[in-house]
C-alpha cells in the first residue's frame, strides 16, 4: 500500500504518520509493508525540490538546512515495518501539492493530522484538511488530535457508513478491501434509515429488517462477509456516540452526492459525524474505484 502523507513539523505532522502506519498495518503481523511518501510542500515561488533519503540537493542555504533536518526528523517516527522517503514539493497549496505527487505515484490514500484545539481524541478540519476534503480524486483519511501519542494502535476493524444516496457500493467496497488487506473484521453501519425518518422520530422495526437486507446484499455484492448494524438515535451525532467502538477502528464515508465525478466534497452528515466521531475517518470519493488509481 502507498500512502501519501501531509507532513508539518509539528504534532500534526507526527499524528499524519501514525495514521498512515496504523492504516497501511505496521507492526500488525500481516505480511503488509506499507510505503509512506511523506510530503513537504512549500510555496510555489520557493526554488526547491528535493527527495530524502538519497538525494543530494546540490547546495545549502537556511531553508535546505531547515528542511534537512524536518525530513530527518520526519523519517524517525516512521515504525519498523514501513519503507519510506520525503518529498518535498513546490506548489500553489498544500493541498494541490500533495494531489500532485498522489498522481504521479500512483497512491492509495492522502492522510493528513487534523485541527488542534478540540477535545483529545476528537476530529477537527484544518484548512488543508479542509481544502483536500473538498477537492481530492483520492480518498483522504483524518488523524484525530492527539492520535498515536501513546503508541501506534494496529488497526482492529473497519467501519463503513451508509446511506440511502448513491455510492453506497464505492464506499463499502473501498472499506472491505482495506479489511481484508489488513485481515480485521469489516462492520457495515447503515444511517438509512435516518435518512427515511424525521430527526427525533422512532424507526420502525420492519424498516431496520429491510435495510439490513439490502445492506447484507450490497455486502455480499462486493465479495466481503460484515456485520451489519442500523444506526438509531435522535439525531447523527447521538447515533455515532450510542455505537461502540474499539481501539485501532476506522471509520470509512463516502462524499456528498454534489461531489464532482471521483471528487471528495464532504457532506453535511460526514461534517456532522466529525464533531463526536472518536476514531479517524477515511472520506471516499464520489464513484470512486481503486482501479481507476492504478498505475
Amino acid at each position: 500500500m502507498r500512502i501519501i502523507v501531509g507532513y508539518t513539523a509539528d504534532r500534526r505532522g507526527a499524528e499524519a504518520i501514525a495514521l498512515a502506519a496504523s492504516v497501511g498495518g505496521s507492526g500488525a503481523g500481516n505480511g503488509a509493508s506499507p510505503h509512506l511518501d511523506i510530503v513537504m510542500v512549500l510555496p510555489q515561488d520557493t526554488p526547491f525540490s528535493a527527495v530524502y533519503p538519497g538525494s543530494d540537493h546540490g547546495y545549502k542555504s537556511i531553508i535546505a538546512e531547515r528542511i534537512d533536518a524536518w525530513a530527518a526528523e520526519a523519517l524517525t517516527l516512521v515504525p519498523e515495518g514501513s519503507s519510506a522517503r520525503v518529498l518535498v514539493r513546490s506548489a500553489d497549496s498544500e493541498a494541490a501539492g500533495m494531489i500532485a505527487v498522489a498522481k504521479e505515484t500512483g497512491a492509495d490514500l492522502i492522510v493528513v493530522g487534523g485541527q488542534h484545539g478540540r477535545m483529545a481524541g476528537m476530529l477537527g478540519l484544518g484548512s488543508v484538511a479542509s481544502a483536500l476534503l473538498h477537492s481530492s480524486p483520492f480518498p483522504v483519511a483524518l488523524a484525530p488530535d492527539g492520535f498515536g501519542e501513546g503508541g501506534i494502535p494496529v488497526l482492529s476493524r473497519v467501519t463503513a457508513f451508509i446511506g440511502a444516496r448513491p455510492g453506497t457500493k464505492g464506499v463499502v467496497e473501498t472499506a472491505a478491501q482495506a479489511a481484508t488487506a489488513q485481515r480485521v473484521p469489516l462492520r457495515v453501519v447503515s444511517l438509512m434509515a435516518m435518512d427515511f425518518a424525521d430527526e427525533g422520530e422512532i424507526i420502525d422495526e420492519s424498516l431496520v429488517e429491510a435495510i439490513e437486507a439490502k445492506i447484507s446484499s450490497i455486502v455480499s455484492a462486493v465479495g466481503a462477509s460484515a456485520e451489519v448494524e442500523v444506526a438509531s438515535g435522535k439525531n447523527i451525532e447521538d447515533a455515532v456516540q450510542v455505537l461502540e467502538w474499539i481501539p485501532g477502528e476506522i471509520a470509512v464515508v463516502g462524499s456528498s452526492r454534489l461531489a464532482r465525478k471521483r471528487r471528495l466534497f464532504l457532506g453535511s452528515t460526514a461534517q456532522r459525524m466529525l464533531r463526536t466521531l472518536p476514531v479517524p475517518m477515511l472520506v471516499v470519493p464520489r464513484s470512486y474505484r481503486r482501479s481507476q488509481q492504478d498505475r
